[in-house]
């Protein structure tokens, strides 16, 4: 008896040790903190402030919709490897007219890229009040898929 209680004991505090631990990853969502909302990078950054989830994505009074413009991007049919915060895989993209070809590091809400298919995007590019450091400081968010076409 002592032996499983002394284990479950272990077991909760082993809990609530990893409470605080939480993946870098940016996927905004809307908590409600006692005095006001608030946008946190994740729901375990949420949580792990006592916050109450209110909604994905930022929280609407830190949108910076006015500022938001529409951007075209031709996107590449193949993705490569690059070097964020770690190793990861970035779109290549041309903006507008663009000669050449650039990384492209930030996710593109509603739009799954398919290997071997080149894109041209209406994508609404949105600046985003208090960003994370370690995320872009620029929301996208397709607006609609003007062409695509298998890679030649």
């Amino acid at each position: 008896m002592f032996i499983r209680l002394f284990l479950s004991s272990l077991l909760f505090i082993s809990i609530q040790a990893n409470a605080g631990i939480c993946t870098r990853e940016y996927a905004p969502v809307c908590g409600q903190l006692p005095q006001q909302t608030q946008t946190f990078a994740n729901r375990c950054m949420m949580k792990d402030a006592g916050a109450s989830w209110v909604s994905d994505g930022e929280c609407p009074s830190q949108q910076n919709n006015a500022l938001a413009k529409d951007i075209t991007l031709t996107v590449a049919a193949h993705d490569v490897a690059c070097m964020g915060i770690a190793p990861m895989r970035c779109l290549q993209v041309k903006e507008g007219n663009a000669l050449t070809w650039s990384n492209f590091y930030s996710p593109i809400e509603g739009f799954t890229f398919t290997p071997g298919v080149q894109y041209k995007l209406l994508v609404r590019a949105t600046p985003m009040a208090n960003a994370p450091a370690d995320a872009g400081d620029t929301r996208y968010e397709l607006v609609r898929v003007l062409w695509r076409k298998p890679a030649q």
